[in-house]
């Protein structure tokens, strides 16, 4: 063989050898940059959830009463739970007065309260916070998306070829030495040769095209500045938060569904196989799981936040065992949901319901026994429900538990009796019972009194994580915030103004005419823009949201008024979508509200623009006037509050005072409390249509309204 022969494979193995080097090195540095996100992640989260307890005074960390001097962190400028996280155990036990036994009996404290206090964390990349942590996490999974591809087929082609090239390498290798080819015999020669040669041709047809590829692919995809991982995110959130949960998997925000309870119990109460025939709607994933929970548990206290279906959670539980054969359920609640149970029970299955309440509530309760279905009745006459002896009831739900928390009273004591004569009792109350422990016990006494045992001297906040842990066969508990982590916040402002002089005349002559529609016009209605005080807000509104970067939504009821702020907006408005708009145009309309950045403000009439559109672009929206039913709103805001959505979202009101405005709002009050809790999407998909003002309410508040002008009218001084 000659030199030059011999110098070729030299080169030749030390470009395969460092190809495949560089692709174990690739695999590496992937894995460890998953684990930075996952650092980073935790990073994050433990500084969000101390900023959580910056205003948690530090004399929460004595609440089991082990003598921590607070005076002493006090007096040296320690003074909140947030205080002591930040400081080193060393730190601490510098403080005169301390020593090394208390600063290790606060900061083990401290870090239980930041631990409970991280559940409540939502991670959100929001770059008006302007947190390092957060920046340095957008960066490095950024950093992470663009490597992926090429971080996975390293991983696939090393595991593929490693192995191969080195044995080849090995055999080869007299090749590239004069010595030690000539020291070999000709069997090894052939092998040596013929190695080589599957070598060359392995890396000419396939690997040498594809190694180079992914290395200088993923030393490229690694290259982010800070600047272009917001851009990117801002692009489209939602694959962003997608790929961080499925990198972070395993941590408390990945698990919120399951509430926080050991991976154990999630794993059994995932197996339960659930049978939903008979039931009338589609379950979010937390309800399916919130519904295994309950069926697996038996006995169990679901504790969701108001508004997140632990009403249809239950009606879900039902129907399962209904399929089993099961047929007698019995919800007890207080008398002012009990027609609200009873129609929920029958929109959302088809279990025959019925009421056990009044002066026949003995028929009812007789028909019940026989014939079975779902009975509602209340606390008040839980007392007088006398079941036949060997009679049990098949599911007991038992609403707004807290009302039994003093087991003295005498509805306790009934509802005690009840769930003595029942095979399975679901606890249902939305109150954040973790804040009074001990209420919680009690009521954890009347389902599993043996879990109930093992807390009661766990009260602590200290024993928080394990208090947790032992009543979680019991106990489960998911938040709006929790199982819709990638949403970010939402603040509602009543913008509330005086009605100038042209506004008040033109306001009266609307309620002459005695026409409620042309009354909600307030303000709306004048003959010039600039005397009208809520264009004028409306003006300031959008160039201050301009000015910050950020898109708006305008909703109105009235088409002139959307006409008004169409013109008053000029250039800046990307036009208005009403009912008569074709779709091709409210499409054409819509890209150019994405992508032209002059073009800041979308206009919609609030019924036409309120469903159907996916506006995530938009971070502030501002109604006209306020509308008469609860859900329109909510539909309306759902345009741009919704999944994929990155920043902040500000909903503004216009309000005029001393005006039709006023009596909506007070009229609605109770309806949107109404609305909120049992028509959020994961609960019932539309609301009903008597949850608005409809033509009687409007008439008695034009009345009102007329006769409160006419007495201000009557009670103005004489000249």
């Amino acid at each position: 063989m000659k030199a030059e022969e011999r110098r070729q494979y030299r080169d030749f193995a030390e470009t395969v050898s460092a190809a495949d080097r560089e692709l174990r090195l690739i695999t590496e540095q992937y894995a460890e940059r998953k684990k930075e996100v996952r650092q980073l992640y935790r990073a994050l989260r433990e500084t969000l959830a101390v900023d959580l307890l910056t205003d948690a005074d530090i004399e929460e960390l004595n609440s089991a009463h082990e003598g921590i001097r607070v005076k002493a962190f006090r007096d040296h400028g320690i003074r909140t739970v947030a205080d002591v996280c930040r400081n080193s155990l060393w730190a601490l036990q510098s403080v005169p007065g301390v020593g090394p036994v208390m600063a290790e009996k606060a900061k083990r404290n401290a870090d239980a309260i930041r631990i409970a206090a991280g559940r409540k964390v939502r991670v959100q990349f929001d770059r008006d916070r302007n947190l390092v942590e957060q920046s340095r996490l957008l960066v490095a999974l950024i950093k992470l998306m663009h490597a992926r591809m090429y971080g996975d087929n390293a991983i696939r082609l090393y595991e593929a070829s490693h192995e191969g090239i080195q044995v080849r390498l090995k055999i080869s290798e007299c090749v590239g030495n004069a010595v030690s080819w000539f020291f070999s015999g000709s069997e090894k020669k052939q092998q040596a040769l013929l190695a080589y040669d599957e070598l060359t041709e392995y890396v000419r047809e396939s690997y040498a095209a594809e190694a180079s590829s992914i290395i200088s692919g993923f030393k490229q995809a690694v290259i982010v500045m800070e600047a272009e991982a917001w851009d990117e995110f801002y692009l489209d959130p939602a694959a962003v938060y997608a790929f961080l949960f499925s990198v972070t998997e395993g941590s408390t925000e990945a698990q919120t569904d399951y509430g926080g309870i050991p991976g154990e119990l999630v794993e059994a109460v995932n197996a339960v196989e659930l049978k939903t025939d008979g039931l009338k709607a589609d379950l979010r994933r937390y309800q399916v799981f919130g519904t295994k929970y309950i069926l697996y548990g038996k006995r169990v206290l679901l504790g969701d936040e108001m508004g997140l279906g632990k009403t249809i959670e239950a009606i879900a539980a039902m129907t399962h065992l209904r399929a089993e054969g099961k047929t007698h359920f019995l919800v007890v609640c207080p008398l002012s949901v009990l027609v609200n149970w009873k129609r929920e029970v029958a929109r959302f299955s088809d279990i025959l319901v019925d009421e056990i309440y009044g002066g026949d509530r003995t028929d009812e309760l007789d028909r019940w026994i026989e014939c079975g279905g779902t009975a509602i009745t209340t606390y008040e006459t839980a007392s007088k429900i006398d079941l036949p002896n060997g009679f049990s009831t098949d599911m007991l739900v038992i609403d707004e538990a807290q009302y039994v928390k003093n087991t003295e009273t005498l509805r306790s004591r009934a509802v005690r009796h009840l769930i003595e004569r029942s095979d399975r009792v679901l606890m249902m109350s939305g109150t954040p019972l973790e804040n009074r422990v001990s209420e919680m016990v009690s009521l954890i006494g009347c389902l599993q009194p043996e879990v109930a045992a093992r807390v009661k001297d766990l009260t602590g906040v200290s024993n928080a994580e394990r208090f947790r842990n032992e009543i979680a066969p019991v106990y489960l508990r998911r938040t709006r915030e929790q199982v819709l982590t990638e949403l970010p916040e939402k603040e509602e402002i009543q913008e509330w103004g005086a009605m100038t002089p042209e506004e008040e005349e033109a306001y009266i002559a609307a309620l002459e005419t005695n026409n409620f529609m042309e009354v909600r016009k307030v303000s709306w209605n004048v003959s010039e823009t600039e005397h009208s005080t809520k264009m004028q807000r409306l003006l300031e509104l959008t160039e201050e949201a301009e000015a910050d970067g950020r898109k708006v939504i305008v909703f109105s009821f009235f088409r002139n008024t959307l006409k008004m702020v169409d013109s008053a907006l000029g250039s800046r408005s990307a036009g208005v979508i009403d009912g008569s708009m074709p779709m091709k145009g409210r499409q054409q309309l819509l890209d150019s509200f994405k992508n032209d950045p002059k073009k800041t403000v979308l206009i919609c009439q609030v019924i036409a623009g309120g469903v159907g559109l996916n506006v995530q672009e938009a971070s502030v929206i501002i109604f006209c006037e306020p509308q008469l039913k609860p859900s329109m709103e909510e539909q309306a805001i759902g345009r741009a509050y919704r999944m994929g959505q990155s920043r902040k979202v500000t909903v503004h009101r216009l309000l005029m005072a001393d005006t039709v405005d006023e009596r909506i709002l007070a009229v609605l009050e109770g309806k949107k409390e109404e609305f909120d809790a049992f028509a959020n999407e994961s609960v019932v998909g539309r609301i009903d249509l008597e949850r608005e003002i409809g033509a009687a309410v409007a008439d008695k508040i034009m009345e009102e309204e007329k006769k409160r002008y006419q007495n201000m009218d009557d009670a103005e001084p004489e000249e």
